[in-house]
């Protein structure tokens, strides 16, 4: 049985508060240094909620971190409920205007 792809919003929140640790920040200091409420950003942390784009790039940019060590290996299909993604792959052909599908 495959195994369930771990939410990404869950390993994002991990992987932030692993850097923010090691560069030896606070909650606090962080939230502060990003302009953020500090229960925000544990929000963040613990994977629950969807941060906009803006303040993901603004904590990527206070921590100093290139955006693909945040976002490497994430798994889109993990994300569930009204996130969960659906590939293109799997829409019908009526779904498709007969000149868009080239395939």
């Amino acid at each position: 049985m495959p195994e369930t792809p771990e939410d990404p919003r869950v390993e994002l929140g991990r992987r932030l508060a692993e850097i923010r640790i090691r560069q030896s920040l606070t909650i606090q200091g962080l939230a502060a240094a990003s302009e953020l409420d500090p229960s925000n950003l544990r929000t963040i942390e613990k994977g629950q909620g969807n941060p906009r784009l803006a303040t993901i790039l603004k904590l990527a940019g206070v921590l100093e971190v290139d955006l693909v060590e945040l976002f490497r290996g994430l798994d889109p299909y993990g994300l569930t409920g009204k996130d969960e993604p659906h590939p293109l792959s799997s829409f019908e052909a009526s779904f498709w205007r007969p000149k868009d599908r080239i395939a």
